[in-house]
């Protein structure tokens, strides 16, 4: 099996493992495909799938490589995220209560027709990042897109905020 850059990644015959456990990436024309059959209904579940994807990879990132601070998390975390193809993170403040993400060159303006939907994904697999790195009890994890290259064309880039209220 191949090492990639990614500590924890090795690929070998289409399979990639992250940390001995598969793990798949899709193309994100399955998310404009999605999109173009259920329409605004899709949201939910891509919001839930993109929670799904966050909190596994942060997860696994997490006790395998034992960061020490939170802002050690994040940058693992965005480091991972700007190498999968959505576009590039990064971090652009973290504390115990807030995460700022800029997010450059985002793949949705890459589809045939650029739609928020690619966004969507983006924000869940965020929700899920914030929901393991720092939630408490009794807290609800938020993630908020402040800025969007898709609703704002002359953007040079998206920003989330991951809240915790």
């Amino acid at each position: 099996m191949k090492n990639l850059k990614l500590t924890g990644l090795k690929y070998s015959t289409g399979k990639y493992e992250l940390f001995k456990e598969r793990f798949v990436f899709f193309p994100p024309q399955i998310i404009d495909i999605l999109a173009s059959i259920y329409g605004e209904g899709v949201v939910s579940l891509l919001v839930w799938l993109g929670k799904r994807a966050g909190r596994d990879l942060i997860q696994n990132w997490e006790t395998s490589m034992k960061p020490k601070t939170l802002k050690d998390l994040t940058n693992l975390f965005i480091s991972t995220l700007s190498q999968l193809g959505w576009g590039k993170f990064e971090v652009k403040n973290v504390s115990e209560q807030e995460i700022v993400i800029s997010h450059k060159e985002n793949v949705a303006k890459e589809l045939e027709n650029p739609q928020k939907f690619m966004c969507y994904f983006i924000k869940g697999m965020l929700v899920g990042f914030g929901e393991y790195a720092i939630y408490k009890p009794n807290s609800r994890i938020m993630v908020t897109e402040t800025q969007c290259v898709i609703d704002d064309p002359n953007a040079k880039s998206c920003e989330y905020i991951i809240v915790r209220s």
